[in-house]
C-alpha cells in the first residue's frame, strides 16, 4: 500500500499524503469523507479534504488507501505492557489468586524480559490499530534499572506511551490472605516470596523524580505519570508526593480505583470514607488523576469525579473476565464525568483490541436501561476510545483527523465481511470490526505498522525470544508459582 513517488522534494514540508481513502476524522460531527486526502507535515495533520490530492504535491511517503478506511488511532488508557505474555492464562480465578499467578509470571524479569513485553504489547496493540496508551508498570516493587528497560523500550517502539509508573508504600491488604485461612508454614512461604513488600517513600520519591525529569515529553511520543498501584496501597504521604509530582512536571496521575468490592469495603474500614472521599480529603482529587475500572463507586464517588473533572478509565472486559464488578457508566455520563477506555492487561483480559473493549462498554448496560435513549451508543463509545483516551493522557490534540492535530493515523482494509456493504463506518468500527483488517497505523508522521507488520523491530525474532523467557521465568520463579497455586486452592 506505501508507495515512494518518482521524485522527491527534500525541500519540502510535506512527509506524508494518504489519498483515494474514505475518512473517518471524528471531529465535532463525527464526520465521514467518502473519497478524500489526509496531508501530514512533519507529525501534525494539516489537511483533510475531499477529492483527490493536489497533483503538484511532493510528500516524501505517498500511501494510496484506495477502498480503505482511515481512522484516528485508538487511545488504550489502561494496560500492563508486564501481562504481555499471559493471554488465556487461569479461567475462574478469584481475584486475589489472579493476582498472586500474575507475580509468578512477571516477577524477576531482566532489563532484556522488560524490553521483550514491551514489544509484544506493541505488536498486539499496533496490530489492532492502537496508537498511543497508559502502560501501568511494573507489578512488584520497581527499581531505576527496570524504569530505565521499560521506557528504553517504549521509545524503541515509536508509540506514543506514558509510563504509569506504579508504586505503593503500603500493603496489599485486599488480596492477602486474611488470618486462620491458611495455615502458618504457606504464610510464612508467602511472605518469603512476597515482592509486594512496600517501597519506602525516599526511595520512590528519587526513583519517580529521576524518570520524569529524564523521561517526561521525551521526543514528543514518551510521558511518565506517577501512578498508585490503587490509593489504599500508599500512605497519605505517598499520595501528597504523586500531587506534587504531577504539578512539577505538568503530568497525570494514574491509579486502580475500586476494581473490587472488597477494595471499597477496606477503604471504608480503613479510612472511615471511600478511597475517593480520602483523596478529597487530602486534597490531591484534581482534573490530573484518571482511575482505572471503577466498578464500586458510589454516588457520593460519582460527584466527587465529576466535581473534580477526573477521568474514569472503563475496563469492560477484563471487569467481566475476572468477575470483579461492573463500572456504572450511565451514571458516570449522566454526572459529566470524563470516560475513557482500556483493555487492562493481556493475563485479564487475553488480548489489546480497543475494537472489543468499545464493543463491551457499549453493551454492556443495555439488558439494564430500560430507556434505549440511555444505552452508550457505538458513537459514545468510540469517543471514549479517542478523544477520552488524549483527556487521559493529558493530550488534548490527538484522537481526531484534523488539521493541527497530531499525525496518529490508522488504515483499515474494507475488503472483508465486517466492512461489506459499508452502512455506518462508527457502528461498523465499534460493533463488526475486530483489528484483524488494520493495514497501516501512523503515529506522530512516522509509519510504525506496513501490511500488519511492525516496521521497528522483527517479530520474527521476537517469537522465539518470548518463548525461552517464559521457560526461563518458570524456572526462575518456581516458589512464585508453588505459593500461587496454593493461594489459587485456599482463596476461592
Amino acid at each position: 500500500m506505501i508507495q515512494l513517488p518518482t521524485q522527491t522534494s527534500q525541500s519540502s514540508s510535506s512527509t506524508l499524503l494518504i489519498r483515494n481513502a474514505a475518512i473517518l476524522t471524528l471531529d465535532d460531527e463525527y464526520g465521514f469523507i467518502a473519497h478524500g486526502h489526509v496531508l501530514v507535515e512533519g507529525n501534525v495533520i494539516t489537511a483533510v479534504s475531499n477529492g483527490s490530492a493536489p497533483e503538484t504535491t511532493s510528500a516524501v511517503t505517498i500511501i494510496d488507501a484506495s477502498g480503505c478506511l482511515v481512522v484516528p488511532g485508538l487511545i488504550n488508557a489502561h494496560t500492563h505492557s508486564q501481562s504481555a505474555t499471559l493471554p488465556g492464562f487461569g479461567d475462574r480465578l478469584s481475584h486475589p489468586a489472579f493476582m498472586w499467578l500474575t507475580q509468578a509470571h512477571t516477577a524477576r524479569r531482566t532489563a532484556e524480559e522488560i524490553r521483550l513485553a514491551v514489544l509484544l504489547t506493541a505488536w498486539a496493540a499496533l496490530g489492532s490499530g492502537t496508537t498511543a496508551l497508559i502502560d501501568h508498570f511494573p507489578g512488584q516493587r520497581c527499581t531505576g534499572q527496570e524504569i530505565e528497560a521499560v521506557l528504553s523500550a517504549w521509545r524503541e517502539t515509536g508509540m506514543r506511551a506514558t509510563l504509569g509508573l506504579r508504586f505503593f508504600d503500603a500493603g496489599f491488604d485486599d488480596i492477602f490472605p486474611a488470618p486462620g485461612l491458611i495455615a502458618d508454614d504457606l504464610r510464612r512461604r508467602l511472605e518469603q516470596a512476597n515482592l509486594l513488600q512496600p517501597q519506602p517513600l525516599p526511595e520512590l520519591r528519587e526513583l519517580a523524580t529521576d524518570a520524569m525529569a529524564r523521561w517526561h515529553g521525551r521526543d514528543g511520543r514518551l510521558g511518565v505519570f506517577p501512578a498508585p498501584s490503587n490509593p489504599d496501597r500508599c500512605s497519605d504521604e505517598a499520595l501528597l508526593l504523586c500531587a506534587e509530582l504531577a504539578e512539577r512536571y505538568d503530568s497525570g496521575i494514574h491509579t486502580h480505583l475500586l476494581e473490587t468490592a472488597k477494595q471499597a469495603q477496606l477503604a471504608q474500614r480503613r479510612f472511615g470514607t471511600s478511597s475517593l472521599g480520602r483523596l478529597h480529603r487530602l486534597g490531591v482529587l484534581t482534573d490530573r488523576w484518571s482511575c482505572a475500572h471503577c466498578c464500586w463507586l458510589d454516588d457520593g464517588d460519582i460527584q466527587l469525579m465529576s466535581d473534580a473533572g477526573a477521568v474514569a478509565v472503563l475496563n469492560p472486559e477484563s471487569n467481566a473476565r475476572l468477575g470483579s464488578g461492573i463500572a456504572p457508566i450511565p451514571a458516570l455520563l449522566q454526572a459529566g464525568v470524563r470516560l475513557a477506555l482500556g483493555t487492562d492487561g493481556a493475563g485479564a483480559n487475553d488480548n489489546l483490541s480497543m475494537q472489543e473493549a468499545m464493543r463491551a462498554a457499549a453493551t454492556l448496560h443495555r439488558t439494564s436501561q430500560s430507556s434505549r435513549n440511555s444505552w452508550i451508543s457505538a458513537r459514545q463509545a468510540l469517543g471514549f476510545a479517542t478523544q477520552g483516551g488524549g483527556v487521559a493522557l493529558r493530550q488534548p490534540n490527538i484522537g481526531r483527523l484534523a488539521p493541527g492535530y497530531l499525525a496518529d493515523v490508522v488504515i483499515y482494509r474494507m475488503d472483508s465481511p465486517a466492512w461489506i456493504p459499508l452502512n455506518d463506518p462508527v457502528s461498523q468500527l465499534v460493533f463488526a470490526e475486530t483489528g484483524s483488517n488494520v493495514d497501516t497505523v501512523v503515529v506522530d508522521g512516522e509509519v510504525l505498522l506496513s501490511a500488519g507488520r511492525p516496521t521497528r523491530f522483527d517479530i520474527q525474532g521476537l517469537r522465539a525470544e518470548i518463548g525461552d523467557m517464559v521457560r526461563h521465568l518458570r524456572l526462575r520463579n518456581a516458589d512464585l508459582f508453588a505459593v500461587a497455586e496454593t493461594i489459587e486452592r485456599k482463596m476461592p
